[in-house]
């Protein structure tokens, strides 16, 4: 009776070691991953609203960078609302600021939209954003309309720090297999992989050459 006790208290022991290695290799992971795609999707949807409010201040702002950049930073202080509203504010700005946590792209108009409806204005090349409704013709370089021409098209890429070191080799090994830019492993050697936004608005002033980064 003593013997068979025994192997059972044994077989229950060895029950719970096995567990015990299926949850910490298993399960516990799984609860990391899970937790970390639903901070990841948080930020995605914060990343969308601030890349949406520096495409309208640099609609407002001829399109300079330097006005899209502190748009973003105002966008993307919840993402660190956990340290309190200054540390925040500081956290967000550097996020946006450093050439390695953000870039913006302008994907419209294009350089060539300049050549098709630029005009010098004090010594600036811009796109007049008031033209005669009338005007529809399609710019031969650009294949643009003066209209399709006064849009603001930006993309925000931003180096998002993962939360769960368990996980995070996972994450940034599968985003390497489709984007290995510079961009790309200069987040993964920081532990972060790359969210990416889009934004296309109506410019409210006359987008300037020599504000846009190409």
């Amino acid at each position: 009776m003593t013997s068979r006790c025994a192997h059972e208290r044994r077989l229950r022991g060895a029950a719970t070691i096995e567990f015990l290695i299926v949850a910490f290799a298993v399960l516990v992971p799984l609860v990391f991953a899970t937790c970390e795609i639903a901070l990841l999707a948080v930020a995605r949807q914060t990343l969308g609203v601030a890349t949406l409010l520096a495409a309208r201040a640099g609609a407002t702002a001829h399109g300079d960078g330097g006005a899209m950049r502190l748009a973003l930073a105002r966008g993307l202080v919840p993402l660190h609302a956990a340290r309190g509203t200054s540390a925040a504010r500081v956290a967000s700005l550097i996020d946006a600021q450093r050439p390695d946590r953000a870039r913006l792209e302008i994907w419209n108009p294009v350089p060539a939209s300049f050549a098709d409806f630029g005009v010098m204005v004090d010594g600036r090349q811009e796109i007049p954003n008031v033209w005669p409704r009338t005007r529809t013709r399609i710019g031969a370089a650009s294949r643009q309309t003066i209209a399709e021409a006064n849009q603001l098209g930006l993309t925000v890429s931003l180096c998002r720090p993962l939360v769960f070191p368990m996980t995070a080799p996972i994450f940034i090994a599968g985003q390497r297999l489709v984007d290995a830019s510079p961009f790309s492993l200069s987040c993964h050697a920081q532990g972060g992989i790359v969210l990416h936004a889009r934004a296309l608005v109506h410019m409210h002033s006359p987008l300037r050459r020599a504000a846009l980064p190409w």
